[in-house]
């Protein structure tokens, strides 16, 4: 079974503090939807609102049409992943996945066959008797999502999942959590603040900033179309370039500024000298050259005094990019830049 969750206009005030305001949202069952932003932004709130473990002050929350404002957490049919994994540290592995079944009185045997069905769906089979303090990272969090999963809930809820490891296992149970989440068509609501983990994961994001859903989009359309300036820097890194007539500003002082730019560093590459640019280029001085495995990570200073960074392929002649000396780069494919259309308090802003 899986859900459709609706939260339309829900706003949520702690002491004195407005921790969301208005904020409606949409899944679809079967989706996979990360709340990603800043420390503060109001994602765990909203998560705990979905679980029941905080009130509203106003609005609906709805599961499949149906209000859960007055439904205590335990009778929401959702399953919680929490950043600490939250195992019982006296019971088994096997124990800890049956749990929810023990807390709903459900029959030994059952309990026993489903906690062995889920750790085989995580990759754990033959684990049951073992003591969670033996297991790795990567495996509790595995029990943890077996645990989550044993009751067949309707929604599934992930609190900073990957928080707790290291980058390497982070990105292969990124993976691994994605292919149980997709196997299993469970309706899921994550919560991260690593960009990364929004991309890889998610079916759509939602950016959140001071309480408020920004933008809510799938991973690509993000990355290439944001809505502001906002969701262009936090969501990787982007050059945030002030444009008129279809190019770029260096010096946008007493200019008519028309938009924003943005161009990803891996859309740019130098261009050699002596050859025409495109219309979207950029000229500097070489402030950085760094060498990053798979790329080189060239950093340009405008005459303007901006700061464009560029990602070239690592078959370029790096010998020939010396800091200090001139060089210019361009997108040569128009479709890749992205421009934000300036409202005049932005414009008077970029161009003062």
């Amino acid at each position: 079974m899986t859900i459709a969750l609706s939260i339309t206009d829900v706003h949520v005030t702690l002491g004195h503090n407005h921790v969301l305001k208005g904020v409606s949202l949409d899944v679809r069952p079967g989706e996979f939807v990360t709340l990603l932003g800043a420390s503060g932004s109001g994602k765990t709130t909203l998560l705990n609102v979905i679980a029941g473990l905080q009130a509203v002050d106003s609005g609906h929350l709805t599961f499949d049409g149906v209000s859960m404002e007055r439904t205590p957490p335990q009778k929401r049919n959702v399953g919680v992943v929490f950043q600490s994994y939250a195992l019982f540290p006296h019971m088994s592995v096997g124990e800890n996945v049956a749990f929810p079944l023990r807390a709903a009185r459900r029959p030994a045997r059952e309990r026993k066959s489903v906690a062995e069905e889920m750790l085989a769906l995580v990759q754990l089979p033959g684990m049951a008797g073992r003591s969670p303090a033996s297991l790795s990272g990567g495996q509790r969090q595995r029990v943890a999502l077996a645990r989550a999963l044993a009751a067949n809930p309707g929604i599934l809820l992930l609190d900073e999942p990957m928080a707790a490891l290291d980058k390497q296992l982070r990105e292969q149970m990124q993976v691994e959590v994605t292919r149980i989440q997709r196997k299993v068509g469970i309706t899921t609501v994550s919560v991260t603040h690593d960009q990364t983990e929004a991309l890889t994961m998610s079916d759509r994001v939602a950016i959140m900033r001071d309480g408020i859903l920004v933008q809510v989009d799938s991973p690509e359309d993000l990355y290439r179309h944001p809505v502001d300036e906002y969701v262009a820097g936090f969501l990787g890194e982007a050059n945030l370039l002030p444009t008129a007539g279809g190019r770029i500003l260096d010096d946008a002082a007493g200019a008519e500024v028309d938009g924003t730019a943005v161009v990803r560093p891996e859309d740019l590459e130098l261009v050699p000298s002596g050859e025409a640019c495109p219309a979207w280029h950029v000229e500097g001085a070489i402030h950085l050259l760094s060498f990053q495995g798979t790329r080189f990570r060239l950093e340009l200073l405008t005459d303007g005094g901006r700061k464009v960074v560029c990602s070239l392929p690592p078959s370029i002649d790096a010998s020939t990019l010396v800091v200090g000396e001139r060089a210019r780069v361009a997108c040569r494919n128009p479709e890749r830049v992205h421009v934000i259309a300036a409202t005049p308090a932005t414009a008077a802003m970029v161009a003062a």
